[in-house]
């Protein structure tokens, strides 16, 4: 039986028993996100890319909140309503719940991706924050050790809004402190897209412009503050380093320029993206899929960024196959997480 075909969302565990009911949008996964960002995109095109490959009939839907965090919970109380089988979404947990009551009601699989668990649903997806961030900072020390004789002045770039986002936050702070005794931490910001990652970095530099590390907590503000740099004159992969923890392909392809953007945490999303189709097309077939998965990163500098790159744009290449199952990439949890108190 395809997902396209006879039908009912067993999901939110109700078990391999529930009534299957028939229902045109079944097969239909709703991608709910707050904003567009460089890496919600990518994750789109590569969920997409395997529903395309499962060949089960499968259509991915992707609608953009614009930043309207109301209108978000709408998006999604819209793709219950209408009927869809499945749900990812990317949110803040503040005022989700009645979402996830509506999901159970109606049988829907609720997978969230978002930087915070919340609770209830079929499948959180989540990332080791704190140690991504770690080792962006904790190179960022070493270069500075290296490079500047051990003494930097630091801007960072985070996030405020998010509990899991500001524990990812605290990692850039605690990497580069504690391996690195004289960089001190003149300046944080909160950004999280391109545009305010610019604004803030450049708002940094004037603020402080013997600055020679910009750390972000993702590769869009990352993207930005490298703009913002190279516009200030900071050209010299010597005297200036960006580093940011996500490990888009823009921010790849940052790296791979071997200019001042000079590290970041590689969070394998588009095999993330990969095997949430792969759960969510089992859950739509009946089939219990555990209810927490764990994605963990690794560091990506210019002397292994190629490989990476090839990783990154080619998440069923057989060659890459073994990661699906390595659990330093990805694990499996029968541990249901919970939302943040």
């Amino acid at each position: 039986m395809t997902a396209g075909g006879a039908f009912g969302a067993c999901a939110l565990g109700a078990g391999e028993g529930c009534t299957w009911r028939k229902n045109a949008f079944h097969s239909h996964i709703g991608v709910s996100i707050p904003y567009e960002a460089e890496i919600l995109n990518e994750f789109y095109q590569d969920m997409v890319r395997e529903a395309e490959a499962l060949n089960s009939g499968l259509r991915i839907i992707l609608v953009d909140a614009g930043g309207d965090s109301v209108k978000q919970i709408l998006d999604i109380e819209l793709f219950i309503a209408q009927g869809f089988g499945g749900v990812l979404m990317f949110v803040l947990p503040e005022g989700i719940e009645s979402v996830v009551q509506h999901a159970h009601a109606n049988g829907v699989c609720l997978f969230n991706h978002s930087a915070s668990p919340i609770t209830g649903c079929t499948q959180n997806i989540v990332l080791d924050q704190y140690a991504a961030g770690y080792q962006v900072g904790r190179y960022a020390a070493q270069w500075v050790n290296e490079h500047l004789v051990g003494k930097a002045e630091v801007g960072l770039l985070i996030n405020l809004t998010d509990p899991q986002l500001v524990v990812r936050s605290q990692g850039l702070k605690d990497g580069i402190r504690q391996n690195c005794r004289g960089a001190v931490v003149v300046g944080e910001v909160e950004a999280n897209t391109v545009e305010r990652g610019a604004s803030a970095a450049a708002n940094l530099l004037q603020a402080h412009p013997d600055i020679t590390v910009l750390l972000a907590f993702g590769d869009d503000p990352g993207v930005g503050a490298y703009s913002a740099a190279t516009e200030a004159g900071r050209r010299d992969r010597t005297r200036f380093l960006v580093g940011s923890a996500d490990g888009t392909r823009l921010g790849l392809e940052k790296v791979e320029e071997g200019g001042i953007y000079q590290c970041c945490a590689f969070f394998f999303f588009s095999f993330s993206a990969t095997q949430a189709v792969r759960d969510m097309d089992r859950c739509l077939r009946g089939h219990p899929v555990p209810p927490t998965r764990v994605m963990s990163s690794q560091l990506v500098t210019k002397d292994n960024v190629a490989l990476f790159e090839r990783i990154s744009r080619n998440p069923l290449a057989p060659e890459y196959a073994h990661y699906y199952t390595d659990t330093k990439v990805l694990r499996y949890s029968n541990v249901p997480l919970t939302s943040p108190e």
